[in-house]
């Protein structure tokens, strides 16, 4: 099976579907509201990149010095350049495409989902892990090979170079989900002993998970989700996803910019949901969340870091 819808996913699934599909098919059966998604499993990668292009890949690493940082960055892109243009078999496109389809008539966000942990930090690495506001299923496959491309930069070539980490070693999942306008969004901390840490601002929370932009900051104690502390943030700007596709940025309102993005009913609703999520995973977490009017969504979870 190339596609699986993330509620028929879980944690032992890993191997196949990677981090993000398999925490995601979690939180639905946990009871979670997470935006509709499906899964391209590695199988995908495997029959796309690994067959055709791996000795290819190979070849190319093993002609190139390593630690020359300009050698490495050239044959780096040209690896990406292999993958993000390598032919798709028929029956793999027709199927993400009749999923797009099945998720949202607007746009979808795009994801990778990692299966070997061969970085420390992805994000690190300069390459987008996520893209947002895909619109129509050619867009959609173009940016399932990118993710696929993703495990190919220097920074990771380079440790799995240092680990000998083989590189027919390296694959990868992708997640598909149905695109959350948000009204509000954010990230929530749940690691101290006794209380939560919400951030929140207008509009898409991408900008807050990436530290862009200084959101509010609200604290609530974890015994009965009451507001400890509340430290608002000028917010001038917003992202939203535009209709024609991607990310737009626009001025927040006058009388919105420094305004709480989240009330006290949201903010103890989210703590309750924050609640849940670490009791579900045995360990504290960094959560991903969207508000539309008075309906939240979560849409990642993962350990926090150390």
């Amino acid at each position: 099976m190339i596609v699986r819808w993330l509620d028929e996913i879980r944690l032992n699934d890993h191997a196949w579907a990677g981090d993000k599909a398999t925490r995601l098919g979690e939180l639905i059966g946990a009871g979670l509201n997470v935006p509709r998604g499906f899964c391209i499993g590695a199988d995908a990668y495997r029959a796309v990149i690994a067959e055709p292009l791996n000795k290819k890949i190979i070849a190319r690493l093993a002609a190139t010095e390593i630690d020359d940082p300009v050698e490495l960055e050239s044959a780096t892109e040209e690896i990406r350049a292999w993958i993000e243009t390598a032919p798709m078999p028929d029956t793999l496109a027709r199927e993400i495409e009749n999923a797009v389809g099945q998720i949202s008539n607007l746009s979808v966000a795009i994801r990778a989902s990692r299966i070997v942990e061969d970085v420390p930090n992805p994000a690190a690495s300069g390459l987008e892990q996520a893209f947002l506001g895909i619109v129509g299923a050619d867009a959609a496959l173009a940016h399932v090979r990118k993710i696929w491309a993703t495990p190919w930069n220097s920074r990771a070539i380079y440790f799995r170079h240092r680990k000998k980490i083989e590189p027919a070693r390296v694959t990868m999942a992708v997640v598909a989900q149905a695109m959350v306008n948000a009204d509000a969004g954010g990230v929530m901390f749940t690691g101290a002993a006794d209380e939560l840490h919400i951030h929140a601002g207008w509009g898409l929370g991408a900008a807050i998970s990436a530290g862009r932009w200084k959101p509010d900051h609200f604290v609530i104690a974890k015994n009965n989700r009451a507001l400890v502390q509340r430290d608002l943030a000028t917010k001038a700007v917003m992202e939203f996803v535009a209709p024609e596709g991607g990310v737009q940025s626009r001025a927040v309102p006058d009388d919105q910019q420094d305004a709480p993005a989240m009330n006290a009913d949201h903010l103890s609703a989210l703590a309750a949901l924050g609640a849940k999520i670490e009791t579900h995973f045995g360990a504290p977490q960094d959560i991903e969340w969207a508000r539309v009017g008075d309906e939240l969504f979560i849409l990642q979870s993962r350990p926090m870091s150390k």
